[in-house]
């Protein structure tokens, strides 16, 4: 009995002392990765960042604002997102690693959908698709023979007010929204509240791609009393935001069926109204 005893008391040592070899294994371990993570071997000494149109490298620097110990291992990609996002042109970031020391920066900038023109403030503002505020451009813009906003060019043309906003609008692939009212009072960065506006945005998310290759603008005075003017000058009463893709077939069908139709009422599409100029 007293030799069992002794069996069971080594064989508890012995286990005693192999749980603490690991224990002081793991803990030599940790020390080592608390060395290497805050040693220069792995130091994040190469940044390259990908601008883009509105977010310049020298910009992305400046908002980044890395410390000074800042390796491949300690490196706080949400630090480094909360900062790009202070540019109200950034959605999100991309940080890769790697190794030794490269970080690589990507900010992905917001979808321009639609440019608001603000007549009384001759200002154009810049809509993203998450029905965010960007910033205001500017309403003085140079083109080509073509109609395309350049940076700069010999025998360019300068267009303004509402001409650049339409400019702008066609060089982002957005929907121009015109007769926006005095008191939307927009601030970069923050969401959309106008209801007229949302409901123009909802238009600009909710007529296929074809239609809006027509529609030179959409005027948003009022939820009620939001048209669309077309290139080829007709002028269509929408009204809200409802039944989208409803009232975009009507419209379509009496523009290819109806000869010289010069306005269109879908504001209620189940009982909609059309003028058409009279044939010679």
């Amino acid at each position: 009995m007293a030799g069992k005893a002794t069996d069971a008391a080594s064989a508890i040592k012995g286990k005693g002392k192999i749980a603490g070899g690991i224990l002081a294994a793991v803990a030599v371990l940790a020390i080592i990765a608390i060395v290497v993570i805050n040693s220069g071997l792995f130091a994040a000494t190469d940044i390259q960042i990908h601008g883009s149109e509105h977010v310049t490298k020298h910009d992305a620097m400046q908002l980044i604002n890395l410390p000074e110990n800042t390796s491949l291992f300690n490196v706080d990609p949400d630090q480094i997102t909360e900062g790009l996002k202070q540019n109200p042109w950034v959605s999100g970031v991309d940080v890769q690693r790697q190794f030794p020391h490269t970080l690589i920066i990507t900010p992905t900038e917001r979808k321009v959908i639609a440019i608001a023109y603000i007549s009384s403030d001759d200002l154009a503002w810049a809509i993203g698709d998450d029905d965010t505020w960007i910033a205001p451009l500017s309403t003085s813009v140079e083109v080509d023979d073509q109609g395309s906003v350049i940076t700069s060019g010999e025998g360019a043309n300068t267009l303004t007010g509402i001409d650049a906003a339409l400019a702008l609008a066609k060089h982002y692939g957005a929907v121009l929204l015109t007769d926006v009212s005095a008191d939307v009072a927009p601030v970069s960065g923050r969401a959309v509240s106008s209801k007229a506006v949302k409901a123009g945005l909802d238009y600009a998310r909710g007529f296929s791609s074809e239609f809006l290759d027509q529609v030179k603008d959409i005027s948003t005075p009022s939820v009620e009393a939001i048209s669309a003017n077309l290139d080829n000058g007709v002028e269509v009463s929408l009204g809200d935001s409802d039944d989208i893709a409803k009232k975009e077939r009507i419209v379509t069908k009496l523009l290819s069926q109806v000869e010289g139709v010069t306005y269109i009422n879908v504001r209620s599409p189940g009982n909609y109204t059309f003028r058409n100029a009279p044939t010679a």
